[in-house]
């Protein structure tokens, strides 16, 4: 058995491993080095950018914000195709893209231009189509009827009824009255006498309500329609043969309401001064 001197008592015992308080004087150096900075230090630093970025930047950073979308993203070249393309667009291809407003101002600088130009479009202008106009009001009046209740206990022509269907009522009365303005502001007065007579059946179809205010807005058109027989009427010559098919049309419509009495007078005076 082996005997151990006193003094030599940890001789075989390995050596511990050094802990992290008890690091060698370079490794804490390396810690303190290697720490993470600070809000304050990240901020001072500038701002690096990779090797890819910097390769994308301009030289001058000033023309690149001056710049504008179009300089950047589209090139001269594939900017003057473009404009050749716009340029060999046919005339009549053109127009299409043209507003209401600037169709008549080419047309009314057309005309100034050029004395024949403005003969040919006197000649070969058409009349106003008022088909579409009546596709319009019949539309409207269909949405009319259906905006009432379908169960309801009671009138169909009450307050409460009248109520559910005023707003559809306002847009028919703006329509019918919007576009006899229209004809009326561009003078084709026979355009408008037709068109009076047409609107009329579809304002007679409008619902009768049991209190007469809500009557107004029909009312309104039927007032309006009348008056725009009376001033076509000023306005247009008619034949014998046009003034006879007028009046029994008028007399139809006076069935519907005496307002269109007044423009049923002065039918039958212009059809006694052609008879004389």
């Amino acid at each position: 058995r082996r005997i151990i001197p006193p003094g030599n008592q940890f001789a075989l015992t390995p050596p511990r491993t050094p802990t992290k308080r008890q690091q060698s004087p370079k490794d804490s150096s390396n810690s303190e080095h290697t720490q993470t900075p600070s809000k304050s230090q990240l901020m001072m630093s500038p701002v690096r950018s990779s090797p890819r970025k910097r390769l994308l930047l301009p030289a001058d950073i000033s023309d690149a914000v001056n710049a504008s979308p179009s300089k950047k993203l589209v090139s001269p070249v594939k900017r003057l195709r473009l404009q050749s393309r716009e340029a060999e667009a046919e005339t009549e291809v053109a127009l299409t893209a043209l507003t209401r407003p600037q169709l008549i101002a080419l047309l009314k600088d057309t005309m100034a231009h050029s004395a024949a130009a403005k003969q040919i479009i006197q000649e070969l202008l058409p009349k106003p189509d008022l088909a579409h106009s009546m596709q319009k009001l019949e539309k409207l009046l269909h949405q009319i009827y259906r905006a009432f209740p379908q169960k309801h206990w009671g009138n169909s022509r009450d307050a409460f009824c009248f109520r559910r269907v005023q707003i559809p009522i306002e847009t028919f009365k703006h329509k019918c009255l919007q576009r006899g303005q229209q004809l009326c502001q561009a003078e084709q007065w026979s355009s408008l006498l037709e068109y009076a007579q047409q609107a009329w059946n579809f304002v007679c179809k409008m619902p009768d309500w049991q209190d007469n205010s809500h009557n107004k807005a029909k009312l309104v058109c039927l007032r309006t329609l009348a008056a725009h027989c009376s001033t076509a009427l000023k306005k247009v010559s008619l034949d014998q043969r046009q003034l006879q098919a007028l009046i029994a049309r008028l007399k139809e419509m006076k069935n519907d309401s005496p307002c269109i009495t007044s423009p049923l007078k002065l039918a039958e005076a212009q059809l006694e001064q052609c008879l004389q």
